[in-house]
């Protein structure tokens, strides 16, 4: 097992050895023909890069730039005229109306909670039929339907209803 070696050893080992390589290189040399041809090489090459580094259509993206601002310029300047031909028409919306009055239950409140599926009917009936439920109904009116809203089950059952008038 060898021990490390003290940093400043090993750099005075690398040093040596790189002196012993600069001196070996400095007595190796090229023919002169072979280093001319080398040299015509690489500068024909570094010219071909330099030329290759520009591409053909450089002035394309800022073209399309100019052109891109002056046709925004050109819009915010001079916004497009809307036709009025035709007549002029008005949006708006209007609030659903609110129901008038709140659901009364006609099966536990428990029951009506727990149903998956229930929707909404309307319908009309007789105002008699309100004083077979107990509510109070004017004698003279008993015959007039009533405008309702009914919530039925997915069986069909209902399950509330809503009086509108």
């Amino acid at each position: 097992m060898s021990t490390p070696l003290h940093p400043a050893v090993r750099e005075a080992r690398l040093t040596d050895r790189l002196d012993e390589l600069k001196t070996a290189m400095a007595a190796v040399k090229a023919p002169e023909s072979l280093e001319a041809g080398l040299l015509e090489e690489f500068r024909a090459r570094a010219a071909r890069q330099r030329r290759a580094g520009r591409p053909r259509l450089w002035w394309l993206p800022p073209l399309a730039m100019v052109a891109t601002v002056a046709v925004v310029s050109w819009m915010v300047r001079h916004p497009a005229a809307l036709s009025t031909n035709g007549p002029e028409i008005e949006f708006y919306t209007e609030p659903a109306p609110q129901p008038a009055s709140p659901f009364l239950a006609l099966k536990p409140l428990e029951r009506i909670a727990l149903e998956p599926q229930a929707r909404v009917v309307a319908t009309e009936f007789p105002r008699e039929l309100l004083a077979q439920w107990g509510l109070p109904v004017a004698p003279e009116r008993a015959g007039e339907p009533v405008r309702a809203e009914m919530l039925y089950s997915a069986e069909g059952e209902p399950l509330a209803l809503r009086i509108l008038d």
